[in-house]
C-alpha cells in the first residue's frame, strides 16, 4: 500500500505551531533529509486515481513484455514426469492409508504403537490395541512424536567441531575409536547412554564389554524413575522392577504418586484405573463394591489428587511420617509391630487421626485388592514404606508383580564426572540425553566433558551438550530406525521404521555396532538375530513375521 500524503493547505496556519522532535525544532540537516525522504516532492500526486491508473497500466505493460522476452516461462507450471512404480510394494493402493505396528520406546520400556502411513509418510499414531497389556493406550508424548520426526530444528548433518563434515569422514573415525579401543582392551573410553530396555542395546553392550573389557558405561537421566526399582530390589533382596495392576484394586493409596499424570507408564494406569471406575452391575446390593476408591496424600493438585475420592494435604516433607502412620495402624490392627519406624520418624503435625485410621482400617478390609504407591518425587523410605504395607496387606502377587532386571553395572553421571576430572577419560561416547543443559550444577558439565581427549555423540539435536563435542552424529527418529523393546510387562514389541531416515541419521544400535567393532552394522538384521536368541529356533520365520505384523512377542 502507498502511504497517504495529506494534501496542502492553502490557507494560512494560524494558531500554535507543534514540532515533531527535537531535531525539527532546530531544524537540523538531518531531519530536512528525512523530511524530504520521508515526504518527496509530487508524491501527493499518486493518489489523483487518473494518474495512479496510469502508473499502473505503465507498469504492468513493463511486466508484460519482460515475461514476453523471457518466453512467457512463468505462465506455466514447470513439466514433472512422474514414474509409476517399477515393482508395486505389497499390499499397496495409491490414496489408501497403510497401517504398521510400532513402538515408541521411554525411559524404562515403550508404548506399543499403530503407526499411520499416508504415500508413505506417518501422519498418526495410536495404541496398538491388540497389545495384551496396552489396550490401545498413549501418552502425549508418544503422540507428540510424529512433530518430532518432521522438525526443522532437529539435527540434519553431520559435524566435526561445529563444521559440517561427512558421513564417511564420520564412520571412519569410528573405525578408528574401534581400533584404539581394541588395541588397549577399552582402556580409557567411557559410554555415556539413556536408560533404555532394548533387548538388542543389551546384547550389544554385552559383546561390547567381552571385547573392550576395561571400557566403562554410565546412565543419566534428568528424571529418574529408578527409585521404585532400587526399592523393589532392596525389598526383596533381588534385582526386581514393580508392575502394579490397577485394574485390579479395590482400594488404592497414592502416596504423592501422580499415576494419572506424571509417573512412568501413565497411559497404562489411566486405562488400568478406568477400569474400576465403571459400574457393570447398577443393580447390585448397596454393600457391594461397585467402583474402586483412591486415597490420595500429596502437597500440590495433580491429576491424581483430583480424582481422588479422599485426599489429605500435606507438606511434601511430612509423606514419609504419613506413610509410617499408616503402616502402624496397619500392622497393630493386623496383630504385628512396626512401632520402632513410626517412633523413630515422628507423628504427622497437624493430621487428623481417624483419617489415617480409616484409610488403614479400608485398606485392611479389602486386604489382596488393594495397593500402595509411592511417587518417584519421595526419598527411599517411603518407597520401602509402601512395599511393607503391600507385603502385610498380601498385595504381593495380586496387585503387585515383580519381574527380574538384572543388574548391568552402569554408573550415574556423578561418577562419570569423577573419572574425567581426573583425567582418567580418553574418548567419552555419549548417545541421546543433553547432560550439560540438565545435569546438577555442581558438576559443571559443560566443562568437566571437556577434559576427555575427543567426544564424539549421536544426538537428535545440536545442542548444549553438542557444542562441546568433537563429532556430533545425527539421531534417526524411532519412526525411522530398526529396533526393539520390552513393555513394562515384559513382553517384547518391535520398533519398526515408517519411512527411510529423512537426513541419513544413524540409529543407536548402528552406532554401538560400529564404537565397537561388530560385525553386525545393519539395524534390521541386528534386531533379527536378537530375536533369534530370544525365540525358539523351531519356526523361527513364522515367529519372525507374526512379531512384526503384530507388534509384540509374549
Amino acid at each position: 500500500m502507498s502511504k497517504t500524503i495529506p494534501p496542502t493547505c492553502p490557507e494560512p496556519q494560524t494558531g500554535p505551531k507543534y514540532w515533531r522532535g527535537l531535531d525539527e525544532l532546530s531544524e537540523t540537516p538531518e531531519f530536512q533529509s528525512w523530511l524530504e525522504r520521508e515526504f518527496p516532492q509530487g508524491a501527493s500526486e499518486l493518489t489523483d486515481p487518473v494518474n495512479r491508473r496510469n502508473f499502473v497500466k505503465i507498469m504492468s505493460a513493463s511486466f508484460l513484455l519482460a515475461g514476453v522476452g523471457l518466453g512467457a516461462s512463468g505462465c506455466r507450471r514447470p513439466e514433472e514426469k512422474i514414474l509409476p512404480f517399477s515393482r508395486l510394494p505389497e499390499g499397496y493402493v495409491h490414496g489408501v492409508a497403510q497401517y504398521y505396528a510400532t513402538a515408541f520406546p521411554t525411559r524404562g520400556g515403550a508404548i506399543p504403537l499403530l503407526a499411520k502411513s499416508n504415500d508413505g509418510r506417518p501422519t498418526k499414531l495410536e495404541g496398538n490395541a491388540q497389545h495384551p497389556d496396552s489396550n490401545g493406550g498413549t501418552d502425549r508424548f508418544a503422540q507428540a512424536s510424529i512433530l518430532n520426526l518432521y522438525d526443522p530444528d532437529r539435527a540434519i548433518r553431520y559435524a566435526k567441531g561445529g563444521s559440517v563434515s561427512t558421513k564417511e569422514a564420520a564412520l571412519d573415525f569410528l573405525n578408528q575409536l574401534s581400533q584404539q579401543a581394541a588395541a588397549n582392551k577399552g582402556e580409557g573410553l567411557c559410554f555415556l547412554l539413556e536408560r533404555g530396555a532394548s533387548p538388542s542395546r543389551a546384547r550389544l553392550q554385552k559383546l561390547i564389554k567381552a571385547k573392550f573389557p576395561q571400557a566403562r558405561w554410565f546412565v543419566y537421566e534428568p528424571v529418574d524413575f529408578d527409585i521404585h526399582r532400587d526399592a523393589a530390589s532392596k525389598a526383596t533382596g533381588q534385582p526386581v522392577a514393580p508392575y502394579f495392576r490397577f485394574d485390579k484394586a479395590k482400594r488404592i493409596l497414592s502416596l504423592d504418586c501422580d499415576f494419572i499424570g506424571a509417573e512412568e507408564d501413565n497411559h497404562r494406569f489411566i486405562r488400568d484405573f478406568a477400569k474400576g471406575r465403571k459400574i457393570e452391575n447398577p443393580e447390585a446390593p448397596k454393600n457391594e463394591d461397585l467402583i474402586n476408591r483412591l486415597y490420595v496424600v500429596e502437597s500440590l493438585m495433580s491429576l491424581t489428587g483430583a480424582n481422588a475420592d479422599h485426599r489429605l494435604r500435606i507438606a511434601s516433607s511430612q509423606v514419609v511420617q504419613v506413610a509410617a502412620a499408616l503402616a502402624v495402624e496397619i500392622v497393630k490392627q493386623g496383630n504385628g509391630e512396626f512401632a520402632a519406624l513410626a517412633a523413630k520418624i515422628g507423628a504427622p503435625a497437624g493430621v487428623d487421626a481417624k483419617w489415617i485410621s480409616e484409610c488403614a482400617k479400608d485398606l485392611l478390609a479389602h486386604a489382596g485388592t488393594s495397593l500402595v504407591v509411592a511417587g518417584y518425587r519421595q526419598p527411599l523410605a517411603v518407597h520401602l514404606i509402601a512395599n511393607a504395607i503391600n507385603y502385610a496387606l498380601g498385595n504381593i502377587g495380586q496387585t503387585v508383580t515383580f519381574s527380574e532386571t538384572p543388574d548391568t553395572g552402569e554408573g550415574s553421571l556423578a561418577d562419570l564426572a569423577t573419572a574425567l576430572n581426573a583425567g582418567a577419560v580418553n574418548s567419552l561416547v555419549i548417545i541421546g540425553g543433553n547432560p550439560a543443559y540438565n545435569a546438577p550444577a555442581e558438576l559443571d558439565w559443560a566443562k568437566t566433558q571437556r577434559k576427555a581427549k575427543s567426544v564424539v555423540r549421536l544426538g537428535y539435536y545440536e545442542d548444549e551438550t553438542a557444542a562441546n563435542t568433537d563429532w556430533h552424529l545425527p539421531l534417526a527418529h524411532a519412526l525411522e530406525s530398526w529396533g526393539d523393546v520390552r513393555t513394562s510387562d515384559g513382553t517384547l514389541v518391535p520398533v519398526q521404521p515408517l519411512i527411510a531416515p529423512l537426513f541419513d541419521g544413524l540409529t543407536e544400535l548402528e552406532f554401538l555396532a560400529r564404537v565397537g567393532g561388530l560385525n553386525e552394522k545393519n539395524p534390521y538384521e541386528i534386531v533379527r538375530e536378537t530375536f533369534r536368541s530370544l525365540t525358539p529356533s523351531l519356526g523361527f520365520e513364522e515367529n519372525w513375521k507374526k512379531f512384526l505384523h503384530d507388534g509384540f512377542f509374549a
